[in-house]
């Protein structure tokens, strides 16, 4: 068996403490190899060579957006190949994903540790399996427009953010939404989207967003895809078509884990949805990174991933 592991250069855990690949590549030995990436090319150049090899996991160093990027080369690079089972060893910025599919809040070393001990007993080992959505082209678990894009975006706003300018950009959002603020205005877009699902669509308006996750956290202990866990076979989508404080009274709902209510969004899990702005573009996130549509863009579900319990 064939073990890699893929450490983003420019995650937050690397930031702080420039020595940690130094240190993963000595713990390995020869179990695993470290390889560390800079850039979209060198990631693809990594996960080319993993499949080449016939890599049977792949431990990932970084947060949501390196986890989902990495899934995404893979998917490429293995084609019909089986593809390697993940270890999400964390160290990004935030690591929603990673917490939402179970994996405990220890740091990248202790993480690879247990990485390392659970493949010397591949009789105790244990996967969780979980779907990816596949967004334009490329694989995400969590996926909004609107205010959460306008959130995204805030943050990114002075450069790669902290755990503590998400909280802070996030508060303040809540703060000027529940006054109806000119943050919340300014981050609002009033592009009005229809969206088309597998058996039925909304009717076009400017939703506050349209969200979609394969997961049910989307960050900060809030779980709006509460039904993103029941099955392997499709993923939760959501449109709140009700006033800022609506949805500010139904977050305790949401942080329970009880979704929004009825009069405050749509909700629904599918196979498949497309999102149309007819008048023009419209900004949207992955995982925490940023992009633009232009006119429309399709969301399916995509492969199906299994993932390291550690």
């Amino acid at each position: 068996m064939h073990t890699a592991i893929i450490v983003n250069r420019n995650a937050g855990s690397m930031r702080r403490d420039p020595q940690l690949a130094d240190r993963m590549r000595s713990d390995c030995g020869s179990q695993a190899t470290v390889h560390l990436t800079s850039d979209l090319a060198e990631l693809r150049e990594v996960c080319a060579d993993a499949a080449a090899r016939g890599v049977s996991t792949v431990g990932v160093v970084g947060g949501d957006g390196t986890a989902s990027a990495t899934l995404t080369e893979l998917w490429r690079a293995y084609g019909e190949q089986t593809r390697p089972q993940i270890a999400f060893l964390r160290g990004g910025t935030m690591n929603t994903v990673a917490g939402s599919i179970g994996i405990s809040q220890s740091g990248p070393s202790e993480l690879l540790r247990r990485t390392l001990c659970a493949l010397r007993q591949p009789d105790r080992l244990r996967t969780r399996p979980r779907p990816v959505m596949i967004i334009g082209d490329r694989l995400g678990f969590l996926f909004g427009t609107g205010v959460w894009y306008g959130y995204i975006a805030e943050s990114y706003k002075d450069g790669a953010p902290t755990r503590m300018t998400n909280a802070t950009v996030l508060g303040r959002v809540i703060a000027s939404a529940a006054v109806k603020g000119e943050t919340f205005s300014r981050l609002f877009s009033k592009t009005p989207l229809s969206v088309r699902f597998a058996g039925g669509s909304w009717e076009p308006r400017p939703y506050l967003t349209v969200a979609a996750g394969t997961v049910a956290d989307a960050g900060f202990g809030f779980r709006p895809f509460h039904q993103a866990l029941d099955t392997e076979r499709a993923f939760q989508i959501l449109a709140l078509k009700g006033t800022a404080g609506d949805v500010l009274r139904d977050l305790p709902r949401v942080w329970f884990g009880r979704g929004f209510g009825h009069h405050t969004a749509y909700d629904v899990t599918t196979t498949w949805a497309e999102l149309r702005a007819e008048s023009g573009s419209f900004g949207y996130s992955v995982d925490g990174d940023v992009s633009t549509a232009q006119g429309s863009l399709r969301l399916e579900l995509g492969p199906v991933f299994h993932f390291l319990r550690i």
